[in-house]
């Protein structure tokens, strides 16, 4: 995936339009740039389709999915909207993701974004849950968060019980507060409704690879430790947890689609028998 915010479109087949910078927004850098290039690269460039961000923060993301596909309509989401930045989405709902619920009338969406949000309410499975009533039966929904699993925050957590990005002690202040680990996230989808689909971890800057020391080991024992407990991503979930970059990045984004109620039955159905 990308790891620069300078999207340069090759793969929208229209090599002459220009590259153009894509907003950090509220994120990590690189973490825009590398959703759009996914969904670029897995959506029809010229569909009318119809995105929802929530939450969409200053609305950053939102317009370089505009200027990526023109003809789709862009929604916003957060509870407070956020005017410093020129431009603004088609439409904008007010709400709080933890308590409220997205008005069914707003219809429903193609794509659906939740990029760095989810560590900074509570009642995740709820919100998730919401955007999942949302989500075409065909739809793409991305969920993005901050990696844990990197050398920098092993250590950091070995060391201080902390990690990079969540302070020690969450003030009230502090709008990011809530560390939710990969593990954990995949089954509160799954919960809510969704079925993980694939996990990227944006690449890195170059200096976190100076990691590279202590990550290569880490890495060896971390594949001997899934290999002895028995747990299979692949098998459970078709794509792997613990690749190497995962211990040099510092966020990833989870694609998901929606269960079909065939599914969901045959889940509890499973969970039951157990």
């Amino acid at each position: 995936m990308l790891h620069t915010d300078l999207f340069r479109p090759d793969n929208l087949k229209d090599a002459g339009k220009p590259a153009f910078q894509i907003e950090r927004g509220n994120t990590c850098a690189g973490v825009n740039a590398a959703i759009l290039e996914y969904l670029v690269n897995n959506l029809p460039g010229s569909g009318q389709l119809r995105f929802l961000d929530v939450p969409c923060g200053d609305g950053s993301f939102l317009l370089s999915a505009k200027r990526l596909f023109p003809l789709s309509e862009v929604v916003g989401a957060d509870i407070e909207p956020q005017t410093n930045k020129p431009g603004k989405p088609d439409k904008f709902c007010k709400f709080d993701a933890a308590r409220q619920r997205l008005p069914e009338n707003i219809g429903k969406f193609d794509v659906i974004t939740s990029i760095s949000g989810i560590m900074e309410f509570g009642n995740t499975q709820f919100f998730l849950s919401n955007l999942c009533d949302l989500l075409k039966d065909s739809g793409i929904l991305i969920i993005s968060n901050d990696n844990l699993l990197s050398v920098r925050d092993r250590l950091l957590y070995l060391l201080f019980g902390r990690t990079g990005q969540y302070p020690g002690i969450a003030s009230r202040n502090n709008p990011t507060w809530k560390p939710i680990p990969i593990a954990a996230l995949l089954r509160l989808a799954i919960e809510a409704g969704l079925e993980p689909v694939n996990l990227f971890f944006v690449l890195p800057g170059r200096s976190e690879f100076l990691w590279s020391p202590l990550a290569i080991p880490v890495y060896c024992i971390q594949m001997i430790y899934d290999k002895l407990s028995g747990f299979d991503a692949r098998n459970e979930f078709g794509f792997r947890l613990h690749p190497l970059i995962s211990l040099y990045s510092r966020h990833y984004f989870i694609t998901c689609r929606k269960r079909t109620l065939t599914e969901i039955g045959e889940n509890r159905s499973g969970s039951n028998a157990k």
